[in-house]
C-alpha cells in the first residue's frame, strides 16, 4: 500500500522524490537492504515506473549516494562569521559521518564503493573538502599541498569511521586531532 497519494510528477521532480526516498529509507537499513520494490510503493509508482527514470538498481544506488555526498558537502560548510573555519569544517564533517557512521561507510566504502562511479563521487567530495580547507587555511593549493591534504581528508575521514565504534573517543577528540596535525604541518 502506497504511503503517498499517486499523482502524476514532471520527470525530474519524481527523480528527486525518488532518491530523497532513498535516502529516507537508508536511515532505518543499510545500502544493501534498500529496495527500490519498497521505495516505488511509497513513492505511489510501479516498480517499472522507476526503472524508466534509472534503469538499474545500480544507477538507482549512485544518485542515493551523489544525493548523500551533497548532503555532506552542505552540512560541512563552515559560518562566515565563524572563529574557526577550519575547525568547523572538520568538526561537521566527523559529526555527519558520526550521525550515519554505518550507511555512510556502505555508501562510499562497501560493496558500492568499488564501483567507479561511486568513487567519482567520493573523490569529488574529498576535492570539494580540501578546497575549504585550502579558503578555511587562507592559502594557496600547489600540488604537493593538495595531495597531503587528500591524504589528511583520507585520515579524518578513516578515523571518522573507527570512532563510531570505539565510543571512548569523542567527535571532539577526532576534530581536535586533525585540526592541530594540519596546523602544526604534521601531514
Amino acid at each position: 500500500m502506497s504511503t503517498e497519494k499517486r499523482r502524476r510528477l514532471p520527470p525530474e521532480e519524481r527523480k528527486r522524490q525518488l532518491v530523497a526516498i532513498g535516502l529516507q529509507e537508508l536511515a532505518t537499513r543499510p545500502i544493501h537492504a534498500l529496495s527500490v520494490d519498497r521505495v516505488a510503493e511509497i513513492a505511489g509508482i510501479s516498480r517499472g515506473l522507476l526503472f524508466r527514470y534509472f534503469p538499474t538498481k545500480q544507477d538507482f544506488y549512485v544518485a542515493v549516494v551523489a544525493a548523500a555526498a551533497r548532503r555532506l558537502l552542505r552540512a560541512a560548510v563552515p559560518d562566515p562569521d565563524d572563529a574557526d573555519p577550519l575547525r568547523a569544517v572538520v568538526y561537521a564533517f566527523v559529526s555527519f559521518i558520526d550521525r550515519h557512521g554505518q550507511n555512510y561507510q556502505a555508501l562510499f566504502h562497501g560493496g558500492f564503493g568499488a564501483d567507479p562511479q561511486i568513487r567519482e563521487i567520493r573523490e569529488a567530495m574529498r576535492g570539494t573538502m580540501v578546497e575549504r580547507t585550502l579558503t578555511a587555511l587562507g592559502t594557496e593549493g600547489d600540488a604537493w599541498t593538495i595531495m597531503r591534504l587528500r591524504g589528511w581528508w583520507a585520515m579524518v575521514e578513516s578515523l571518522s569511521i573507527d570512532r563510531t565504534a570505539e565510543p571512548s573517543v569523542s567527535v571532539e577528540d577526532v576534530v581536535d586531532h586533525a585540526v592541530r596535525l594540519i596546523r602544526e604541518d604534521r601531514v
